[in-house]
Order: structure tokens, then sequence, then C-alpha cells
């Protein structure tokens, strides 16, 4: 009597759409990778920030009534990093000031209070989710050989791709997107009145670009550094690499030309030594804080290159099975 029939069985499950075939593979994805309790442990962290930066934009806008607090709130400001970027809010008197600079007072701090969310916790919060989510994504697959699995489906390349990306994008969404709307939204519901609202609309889309910003250049190096090996742990390594030594190497630059000038110098193209400081430039003219104007387009040319070249290494090591 046999115990299995062979020849074909039709499929009794749920179909999906195919237009929705890479969502398949990036569900998937996310469900394997919320297993890592490090990673939740990031996620869960990640909110904390925000809870902080929460407290300036309620000071702000009741010392804007308070001239006293003002002062107080100026001070606070004038510690956190790159406060050049806001250096003309210093200068306001509330008292004086009209409801057009008052407007526009608010428009800078809480841009600058966001971009002081993506470029320091939750940058590097990135570094690491990336570099625990991004690794095993592709490598798993050339070692197990499960591509004979996925490309003995009707599934293209390009939304094998898509599937991995879109894992990434999850989490990377729910470090950096998800926390600076949150704050936006804190930040409207202590103000006095909604009609911050209209001197701020613009800020939750500067979010979203900033987001992908971040997400397109980063996801593509990690995914590329994955498919090129079948150890997770060298894919793990490349990433972190090129963090540490950019960010070392401006360093040292930095380190250098100062002592032969004498005293502390523009950054200038020693910026674009580093990946942290190439995003953090284009991250500052997205919400329009920008202060080496100068370097805002070689700082976008690299990050467009970069994620060009990442996915064409991308796309033909994900190929590569085909062609064996």
């Amino acid at each position: 009597m046999p115990i299995h029939s062979e020849g074909y069985r039709g499929w009794d499950g749920r179909r999906a759409p195919g237009a929705l075939r890479w969502a398949v593979i990036a569900s998937t994805g996310i469900r394997r990778t919320w297993k890592s309790k490090w990673l939740r442990r990031i996620l869960f962290v990640a909110v904390l920030p925000t809870l902080f930066l929460a407290i300036p934009i309620f000071l702000f806008e009741q010392a804007i009534r308070d001239p006293q607090l003002w002062r107080g709130v100026v001070s606070f400001l004038q510690t956190l990093p790159q406060t050049e970027s806001v250096g003309s809010v210093f200068s306001i008197d509330p008292l004086t000031a009209t409801p057009e600079e008052i407007n526009e007072a608010r428009h800078q701090v809480w841009a600058y209070l966001l971009l002081t969310l993506f470029r320091y916790p939750q940058a590097i919060l990135m570094v690491l989710t990336i570099g625990i989510a991004a690794p095993p994504l592709i490598s798993n697959d050339v070692r197990s050989r499960a591509f004979l699995i996925y490309f003995s489906r009707p599934i293209t390349r390009l939304e094998y791709i898509l599937g991995k990306m879109g894992t990434m994008f999850f989490f990377l969404a729910m470090i950096t997107t998800l926390p600076a709307i949150l704050l936006y939204t804190v930040g409207v519901l202590l103000s006095p009145s909604f009609d911050v609202i209209v001197a701020t609309w613009d800020l939750p889309l500067r979010i979203l670009l900033a987001s992908v910003t971040l997400m397109l250049p980063t996801t593509a190096v990690a995914l590329m550094f994955s498919s090129t090996t079948s150890e997770s742990r060298y894919a793990a390594f490349g990433w972190f690499s090129i963090w540490i030594i950019g960010y070392v190497t401006f360093g040292i630059v930095m380190v250098f030309a100062a002592a032969s000038a004498g005293q502390l110098e523009d950054p200038g193209w020693r910026s674009l030594l580093s990946p942290y400081h190439v995003l953090g430039i284009v991250q500052e003219w997205v919400f329009g804080l920008a202060t080496t104007e100068s370097m805002i387009a070689p700082a976008a040319v690299i990050l467009t290159a970069v994620t060009c070249v990442s996915l064409g290494i991308l796309f033909h090591r994900v190929s590569s099975p085909m062609r064996a």
C-alpha cells in the first residue's frame, strides 16, 4: 500500500496576487528576523530618544510666551550638536518678534530636533539594526541553496530583491520614520494651539524624504554584502567596517588638518570620506538646515553612485544561480 501519492497536488491554501509576490518574501523575512532578541531590544530603545527630544519642543512652545524661560531654552539648545544650523533663532526676542518670525523660528527648531533624532541616536541604531538583520537575508539563501526553491517558481530577480529590501525597509522605518513621526505628533499635541501645523506642515514630508535618503543606500550596500558570501558573519564584518573605517579616517584627517592650521577647520571635502557624514549632509539639506551647501551636490552624487553600484552587484549575484 503506497504511503505517498506521486503526481501533481493542487494548492488548497490562500493564493497571493502576482503583484504581491515580493510582499510574501518580505513578510517571511520580517517574521524570521523578528526572532532576534537583540533586534527587538533595539526597536524598544529607538522610542526613548523621541521622549527626550519632545521636552525641548514643549519648552520652546512655552518659552515663546515667557522671556525668562526663553533664555533657558536657548541655553539648552546651544548645548546640542550642530546648533549653528539654527543660530538665527538665538537672536529672536519673543516679545517683539512678529508672528512670521515666530513661525520661522518654530519651523527651524522643530526641523533641527528632528534632524538631531536622525543624525545621532537613530543613526547608531540604524547601523546596529542593519548589521543584525541584513547579513543573513541573502547569504543564508546562498548557503542553503534556497535560490533553487525561489526561482523554481514564477519569481523574478526584481521581486526577490524587492522582498529582501522590503524586510529591511520595515525595520528601518521602525527605528527612523516611526519615531520621527511620533516626535512630530507629540510636538503638535504639546503645543498650546494646533496652529503650529500651519507652520510645520511640511515636516512630515521631510521626514519621509529623509527616511528614503537613509534607507535606499544603506539597504543596497548591506544586501550587496550579504549576496557576495554564504557566511553572514563576513557580510556583517563588511557592513560594520565601512562605517568604522570611514568615521575613523574622517577623524584622523580632521586632527591632522587642525594640527597643521593651528585651529579647527571646516570639514569641507573631508566629510565625503565618511558614510556617516555624507548621509548627514544630505539629511541636513532635506530638513532645510544645510550649513555646507557646497558639499550637498557631491554628497548626493556619492549616495546615488553607491546605491546604483550596490544594486548592480546585487542583481548580478542574485542571477548567478540561474546562470550556473
